[in-house]
């Protein structure tokens, strides 16, 4: 049984006219004909009983009648849903993301303008370790990728630069420093033990200023577990100033780092030969809001 089969018989069945309905399929009645018999045939049951002076269904007909309507309308449904993914329109990304990513308001501020304009695509969100974005990423397990820079990438990626930030200082709401200057000197700093988030190029760059090595480390797993160690007073940390925007704890102070500022920046990975019409849709959108 095939979708024409059933929208020549429900053409029938609603006009009960066998010419009717072969002008309206623009087809010849004879041709018509021969399709619903052979439905019939396929079935097992007559479908309508013929007469010379009009056409009428029968129960197996009546019966077709309501679930061949519904199968032709399900089938357009798909065609439409079909076209519109193809268009762009529809469908959904998968999202990875960092936590300063989502605290900088990067990501809400892009998903809600695309949302704006294309209400039936669905946008998920997955936090993920960053030094696993880019290969999940390649590998298909997301679609784009909200990461803090500057991050190794592979020559299947490329990246976007969506805001700019910098680093400071996080330090026990009890540390000496946190009662003198509004800013520190990196040079101050040698003596301390430094928590370490997953992005660790500022805290380099304040070793690197204030002319010391990173002996004295903790690993922390998030920008959370961080600032938590920081309460604790296990260490002091480098971390975004969105962070210190988004979080407050009586614990932890924030101090602004000696001038220059050290630069950081969100960026939005993607796909270089991305062939999703939806994902494409998403780039160009976050290029220019």
């Amino acid at each position: 049984m095939e979708l024409r089969h059933l929208r020549y018989f429900v053409e029938v069945a609603n006009t009960l006219h066998f010419g009717a309905a072969a002008e309206s399929l623009n087809i010849a009645v004879p041709t018509l004909s021969v399709q619903i018999s052979q439905l019939e045939r396929e079935l097992g049951a007559p479908l309508f009983v013929r007469s010379k002076r009009r056409v009428q269904l029968t129960q197996a007909g009546e019966v077709l009648l309501e679930e061949a309507q519904m199968t032709l309308a399900h089938a357009n449904q798909a065609r439409e849903r079909t076209l519109s993914a193809a268009r762009g329109e529809r469908g959904y990304i998968r999202v990875g993301y960092v936590a300063s990513a989502l605290m900088s308001g990067s990501l809400s501020q892009k998903v809600a303008h695309f949302r704006q304009r294309h209400p039936d695509v669905f946008v998920q969100a997955h936090e993920m370790a960053m030094d696993g974005m880019a290969s999940a990423l390649v590998e298909g397990k997301i679609d784009v990728a909200l990461v803090r820079a500057p991050v190794a990438l592979p020559a299947e990626v490329a990246h976007i630069n969506i805001q700019q930030d910098r680093f400071c200082l996080a330090l026990p709401a009890t540390h000496p420093l946190t009662t003198g200057e509004a800013s520190v000197d990196p040079a101050d700093l040698s003596a301390e033990t430094f928590i370490l988030p997953e992005q660790v190029s500022g805290t380099r760059e304040v070793a690197r200023r204030g002319g010391f090595m990173l002996n004295n480390t903790l690993r922390a797993g998030s920008l959370t577990e961080v600032l938590a160690n920081v309460a604790l007073g296990n260490g002091v940390a480098v971390v975004p100033v969105i962070l210190s925007q988004a979080i407050s704890l009586c614990e932890v102070v924030y101090r602004e780092i000696a001038a220059p500022d050290i630069p950081s920046a969100i960026w939005l990975l993607y796909r270089k030969r991305e062939r999703a019409p939806v994902i494409k849709k998403f780039m160009a959108m976050a290029q220019t809001a």
